[in-house]
């Protein structure tokens, strides 16, 4: 095997219509598993998201109890292909406000839970691996959307 035909082959597993499926609902499914428990316990996500002291005190419990159904609309809106390229964008975009939060709490030195699927504190940490995960959902997203664009402009071009 030669590394063209590697090459060709890692092509057509990542540049397909199944891929850009799998993809777009996994990160739609990640979305609606990790809104769940801040729905639930608003005052306990309120807590996390103070946590980062970024966000005044008073914009603090509405974001609290508006990000968690935000959060479930996109997923549901990947997971059924519903306005899936604004949802896609949109996501992409929040993913990026999570990884710049968590690069905030790192370089402030704090030592604290994501809260990004529960909000008992006993999550995974603000740190590089939820950097890293975010940083692949969003390429997750961009091959899906860009799969879907390039598909969308053959049949227009057809």
């Amino acid at each position: 095997m030669t590394g063209s035909s590697g090459g060709n082959i890692l092509r057509r597993i990542l540049w397909n219509r199944i891929t850009a499926h799998v993809f777009r609902m996994f990160v739609g499914a990640v979305f609606v598993y990790a809104c769940m428990d801040k729905i639930v316990h608003p005052g306990q996500f309120a807590q996390m998201v103070n946590n980062y002291r970024i966000m005044p005190h008073l914009l603090i419990n509405l974001f609290a109890v508006i990000l968690p159904w935000i959060e479930l609309i996109l997923g549901l809106c990947l997971i059924l292909g519903v306005f899936s390229d604004g949802a896609s964008v949109v996501t992409a975009g929040l993913l990026l406000v999570f990884i710049t939060a968590s690069i905030v709490a790192l370089a402030r030195g704090l030592d604290i839970s994501c809260g990004c699927f529960s909000t008992s504190g006993e999550g995974a940490r603000a740190g590089w691996d939820v950097i890293i995960r975010n940083a692949i959902l969003i390429a997750m997203l961009a091959q899906s959307f860009l799969f879907d664009l390039g598909r969308r402009r053959l049949r227009a071009g057809a």
